[in-house]
């Protein structure tokens, strides 16, 4: 069975800047996920009756939208990772050690919790 390639990050040009590269395909779902994330649709650059500016007015608030939109999703994913495995550590001695991979561990955590 082959394994996926995995989403890496190095640190930016600038301070503070976190680069993010996914594997070939993922821009596609990522794009995906977003526009069901966003609450309402980006503006459409290809509407008829724009003159060239408007159309690149359009064009980069759709990009700075796409853009927010992914940092905020990819913190997230961040986020659920970090509490996740807080929630793991901080539980292994009620919970003994570890047996499975920590997303396992965390599901059967929350499990319990949820079934008292």
């Amino acid at each position: 069975m082959s394994r996926s390639q995995p989403i890496e990050t190095r640190p930016g040009s600038r301070a503070g800047e976190l680069v993010v590269t996914v594997p070939p395909g993922w821009d596609l779902r990522l794009r995906r996920v977003l526009r069901e994330l966003m609450p309402d649709p980006p503006p459409d650059p290809r509407a008829k009756g724009l003159s060239e500016a408007q159309r690149q007015r359009r064009l980069e608030q759709r990009q700075e939208r796409m853009r927010k939109a992914l940092c905020q999703y990819v913190s997230d994913l961040i986020a659920a990772d970090v509490v996740g495995k807080e929630v793991a550590l901080s539980t292994r001695n009620r919970y003994g050690r570890r047996t499975g991979s920590l997303r396992e561990h965390v599901a059967a955590i929350l499990r319990d919790a949820a079934g008292s």
